[in-house]
């Protein structure tokens, strides 16, 4: 995969001029976040084809562990096979389809039991007793092989596979000696794409966020591209001693004293790398943080968000977890308070029958850029050939 980085200046002037004019051929239209035909066809063509990110290795770390998925609604299940692999599993009983397991944990014996009937199967999905049957109805669970990348596993067509190897600094994801401290999640009442949209974009940075502001700096901020997927990354600030929010100053202390007061053991600030349309992965100074936004409807949408830390610091170090998650929250909140005016107000035009669009502020929403790029290409470009199929 090739890709492309783009080297930031902003000691320059970068503000928008009178000739820089709205795009209309990429910024997205304002009934794409209420359509429901758009709506539906992102569904199909984005969250229900291609690779999808279903968990991480760590969250079944030993053989014959289990992990219910939330995303799944707990009806598919991740297990750590006897051979060390990860396989997908349905958690729906094949005899009254009920739901079986919830959570996380070891199975009793290697064994998946179902709390109505007993039925019982095996770690791999085999049935293996059905009481009072005759002979084994051979009712097995569904299983899906899945594609592993530094621990993240993916279901999909391995055509659709990205060379993740070939993106820049893909070795910060490295999750070899880390450990799942939680996994968190939270509903939105926006537009998936708003989310998105505002994680693309460091335009907001310096107004929002003033605890994040001064842990990191936009002013060295760069992007790299593929065809669908962006990153950025952005240095450390120099004045993140200073900064105003109680959260990133005790987040900021506990890195002092891990690495004894010296900032250069971290060369980024942060890493903010997106595969669309919802999977982030972000590196952090010691924490790796794994998101997902899902649309749950056309005005809806759910944020799961996973956190690793090094064992030493899972094992060791409490308040350094403690410290990050409260800074991360702190700038989460900040992000829906956009996202949900953004909806407010795009939801007023749309009411009333308008479209109003703006310019797109280079380079600091360069990847929001790139995002209407991808969607325009794959929505409207798929939107075609069904329309097509259909009329035949």
């Amino acid at each position: 995969m090739s890709s492309v980085t783009e080297m930031t200046n902003l000691s320059v002037d970068t503000r928008v001029s009178p000739t820089d004019q709205v795009d209309h051929a990429i910024v997205l239209p304002i009934d794409w976040y209420f359509d429901p035909d758009i709506y539906a066809r992102e569904i199909k063509v984005l969250f229900e084809s291609g690779l999808q990110y279903v968990g991480h290795e760590l969250m079944v770390p030993k053989v014959g562990d289990f992990k219910t998925l939330e995303r799944f609604e707990h009806a598919q299940m991740l297990v750590r096979q006897a051979d060390g692999g990860v396989s997908l599993i349905s958690n729906i009983c094949r005899h009254r389809q009920a739901l079986m397991l919830e959570g996380a944990g070891a199975l009793p014996h290697q064994r998946i039991s179902c709390p109505l009937h007993r039925w019982v199967y095996g770690a791999d999905g085999q049935l293996l007793a059905a009481p009072q049957f005759a002979q084994n109805p051979c009712l097995h669970l569904a299983r899906t092989e899945l594609h592993n990348w530094r621990g993240l596993l993916f279901q999909g067509d391995m055509e659709d596979t990205p060379h993740f190897d070939d993106i820049p600094l893909a070795e910060y994801f490295d999750f070899s000696g880390y450990s799942l401290d939680r996994v968190e999640m939270t509903d939105y009442p926006f537009n998936w794409k708003t989310f998105i949209e505002v994680y693309l974009e460091d335009y907001h940075v310096g107004v929002i966020h003033p605890g994040l502001k001064k842990f990191v700096s936009c002013h060295n901020l760069e992007w790299s591209y593929g065809a669908r997927w962006s990153m950025q990354t952005v240095g450390l600030n120099p004045q993140w001693g200073n900064s105003r929010s109680a959260p990133y100053r005790q987040w900021q202390d506990e890195l002092n004293r891990r690495h004894a007061e010296d900032s250069s053991a971290y060369p980024f600030g942060a890493i903010w790398f997106t595969y669309y349309p919802g999977l982030m992965i972000e590196w952090y100074p010691d924490v790796l943080v794994i998101s997902t936004i899902q649309p749950t409807g056309i005005g809806q949408c759910r944020n799961m968000v996973e956190y690793y830390y090094p064992a030493d610091i899972v094992a060791h170090q409490r308040g350094l977890i403690e410290a990050q998650q409260s800074a991360y929250h702190e700038t989460a909140v900040e992000d829906e308070v956009i996202c949900i005016k953004m909806q407010q107000g795009r939801r007023a035009l749309y009411r009333d029958g308008k479209n109003e669009t703006g310019p797109y502020q280079s380079p600091l929403e360069d990847g929001m850029r790139h995002f209407h790029r991808f969607l325009r290409k794959n929505i409207d470009s798929k939107t075609t050939v069904m329309a097509q199929i259909s009329i035949k």
